[in-house]
């Protein structure tokens, strides 16, 4: 943990130091305390070649892609690069490596598979930042800042405006049948039928005998399949975040939506209300936390609540 706490921080500490020293795209650092200006200046240049100024829907909408241009410089522009692809300063050092934009692709959504995210999808992420990467929660910015910066950052994409977002899936409330004996029963009979040991192992540690010949994701990093007995989930704290990948995939990587199987049940193979106990069953696999304290939430069944999956986050050290 120190460990991955150090390489974090010398990473933030050079990415810093590329909005500052002008390393992000080679510009020569001059010394001057205007720096931050100058580097918001080049990515509002860059912007403007990319078309994300060019005919904006209203000035409000303009006003706000020029103060997210600023926020990007200040804040994002060290791992994610000038151009949002992912190349910045910092990104060699980063073993999940930084999102690029410019692709369109998105593992994190409220949408179908193969769909854009939607603001609110964007807007979640920089607000909580990713679990288990380098990507920080962004709470410090104001929300004006964060709306800001998601629309300036949908401007790396040139199709954004063309395609538009997907609509958001429907996420309904969790039964109250899940997390009991019956629901995990059925969720390990669904998690062997679907193959999901095939990537994520009978255990459902990640080590399937698929695990080490995936190919690598569409942004070239090595793909490995989730541990779901440790840590936090990168997709977010709840049960209902859980359902939702389930049911949109993972954009850019080998995890597919199971959508069309779980939304129409045959009443034989798959069930009215399946993707609920496959949820149970993943759940059942988590790993209680040192000392005893779950690492999750139990189900209604149990008698306690059920919207956070994951413990606290662990005191700084």
């Amino acid at each position: 943990m120190r460990r991955a706490r150090l390489a974090l921080s010398l990473a933030l500490a050079i990415a810093a130091a590329g909005l500052f020293l002008g390393a992000t795209d080679g510009h020569a650092a001059d010394g001057n305390a205007a720096a931050p200006n100058a580097r918001a200046a080049d990515v509002g240049a860059a912007a403007d070649t990319r078309g994300v100024g060019a005919a904006p829907a209203n000035d409000q909408l303009a006003a706000l892609r020029r103060e997210g241009a600023a926020v990007y410089a200040r804040y994002c522009v060290g791992c994610h690069g000038v151009n949002g692809d992912g190349k910045g300063a910092a990104a060699p050092m980063l073993i999940t490596k930084p999102r690029d934009f410019t692709a369109g692709v998105f593992k994190f959504r409220s949408t179908p598979s193969g769909t854009l995210p939607t603001d609110e999808d964007l807007y979640k992420i920089v607000t909580r930042g990713v679990y288990r990467t380098s990507m920080p929660d962004w709470a410090l910015l104001t929300e004006r800042e964060r709306v800001g910066v998601v629309q300036y950052i949908k401007g790396f994409y040139p199709q954004w405006d063309e395609r538009g977002a997907g609509a958001p899936i429907a996420l309904p409330k969790p039964p109250p049948t899940l997390g009991t004996p019956d629901a995990v029963a059925r969720g390990r009979e669904l998690y062997t039928m679907l193959e999901c040991t095939t990537c994520h192992g009978d255990s459902g540690r990640g080590d399937g005998p698929s695990a080490s010949q995936l190919p690598p994701d569409v942004w070239g990093n090595r793909q490995r399949p989730f541990d779901f007995t440790l840590g936090r989930l990168k997709s977010g704290p709840t049960v209902q975040d859980v359902y939702r990948t389930f049911m949109t995939g993972v954009g850019g990587t080998a995890m597919p939506s199971y959508a069309d199987i779980f939304g129409e049940p045959d009443g034989e193979n798959i069930r009215e209300g399946d993707a609920w106990n496959l949820v149970s069953y993943i759940l059942s696999l988590r790993t209680p936390a040192p000392g005893g304290a779950a690492a999750e939430a139990q189900s209604p069944a149990s008698g306690t609540a059920v919207a956070a999956v994951d413990a606290p986050k662990e005191p700084a050290r």
